[in-house]
């Protein structure tokens, strides 16, 4: 089984994306470069949604927010309050 993931955006109606052959979710996102950007997963060939262990792995590395606690609608600060005050 070939599987990699790229970096995706839409623009003009068009599906654009990086040229990498990605081999992690987290490395995908560190390609993309637009606002609204995704990851796409292709397997054998076929472009492919996120199964639920990459969109986990998707949010977490694109927000920062664990899915249990996202799930909870909790939020997840990527500065401690703290640090902000000194």
């Amino acid at each position: 089984m070939l599987l990699f993931y790229f970096a995706a955006w839409i623009d003009s109606g068009c599906l654009l994306g990086c040229s990498h052959e990605h081999k992690t979710v987290t490395s995908a996102v560190a390609c993309i470069s637009r606002a609204g950007g995704y990851v796409v997963a292709v397997e054998n060939g076929a472009l492919r949604q996120l199964n639920a262990k990459e969109e986990a792995e998707f949010q977490y590395a694109n927000y920062g927010i664990e899915p249990e606690r996202r799930q909870a609608g909790a939020v997840v600060p990527m500065i401690p309050a703290k640090a902000l005050l000194n």
